[in-house]
């Protein structure tokens, strides 16, 4: 179970990473004019904040499939798989938040 972990982890990461990057550009696109690093966010930005959403929903469900996948062997998921499976939920909620905003933005 320490791949679930390790994946959910790695995910969390590299959805942190994407997600900084697209904060900073919806944060630059709603900053004042006067601003002078203030950019609008292109359609690039938007193609990497729905890439990121894709992936955090791939990875929710396919962590949410192997713990399905668990329970129907007869197993039980522990606290740490049930924890990862809620942070994927978390992060795919807020991907799909981000690419929302950051789209709606272009």
């Amino acid at each position: 179970m320490t791949s679930v972990r390790l994946r959910a982890t790695t995910t969390g990461a590299a959805l942190v990473l994407a997600l900084s990057a697209a904060a900073h550009s919806a944060t630059a696109a709603t900053a004042e004019p006067a601003a002078p690093h203030a950019r609008a966010a292109t359609s690039q930005d938007c193609d990497r904040a729905m890439a990121a959403a894709e992936q955090a929903t791939r990875d929710y469900d396919q962590l949410k499939k192997e713990l399905q996948d668990l329970v129907a062997a007869g197993g039980h998921p522990d606290a740490s798989q049930r924890q990862a499976l809620t942070d994927a939920d978390v992060a795919r909620s807020t991907a799909a938040a981000q690419a929302e905003r950051i789209c709606d933005s272009v």
